[in-house]
């Protein structure tokens, strides 16, 4: 037994024992506790959340206009995405009608939106610049909206909040839609 005692795996019932054990004390594990505190709330002060809305905003532009390509793929219209404020957006078609989805002159009705309509308010004084307008045709290819002759040049959608700027870049011929940062 006193082999047992020697060694450091059972030297617990002796620590137990004479009333001492290793460990943290109450305080220790407060000051560690404060200490963190204090290091969150420097870095939380330090971290601007208005710089994370701008590339959100530009990947969320970049989302709707894939989303208006696939609208106008699967309805087999042509749809708009037209820039009707520096700070609003909203996607319609180019042949209004009196039926869904195409009812009226304003945004079309989105299946995907909460909201009902495809119109995007940006947030945080984001603002885009841009084509005016920018249809795609039944098979989600960038048009000219006056000739419907496909496009040969880049459409660039700048969105910026005064200090940095975000390009949605939507590809001629094949539509495709990029993101870049600055």
């Amino acid at each position: 037994m006193r082999a047992l005692e020697a060694d450091p795996v059972f030297s617990l019932s002796n620590a137990l024992a004479s009333g001492r054990t290793r460990g943290f004390t109450l305080v220790e594990m407060l000051v560690v506790m404060l200490v963190l505190s204090v290091l969150a709330v420097t870095v939380g002060m330090r971290w601007n959340a208005s710089s994370t809305i701008l590339p959100y905003q530009a990947e969320l532009m970049a989302r709707n206009l894939r989303h208006a390509q696939l609208l106008a793929m699967t309805w087999g219209q042509n749809l708009q995405v037209v820039v009707v404020t520096p700070t609003n957006y909203m996607v319609r078609c180019v042949v209004a009608s009196a039926t869904v989805p195409c009812n009226g002159a304003g945004p079309v009705m989105d299946p995907a939106s909460s909201s009902g309509t495809f119109n995007v308010v940006l947030a945080n004084n984001a603002t885009v610049t841009g084509p005016a307008l920018l249809a795609f045709d039944r098979l989600g290819r960038p048009v000219n909206p006056a000739t419907n002759a496909l496009l040969g040049v880049t459409n660039n959608y700048v969105l910026s909040d005064g200090t940095v700027t975000w390009r949605a870049r939507v590809s001629p011929i094949t539509g495709f839609v990029t993101v870049d940062s600055p």
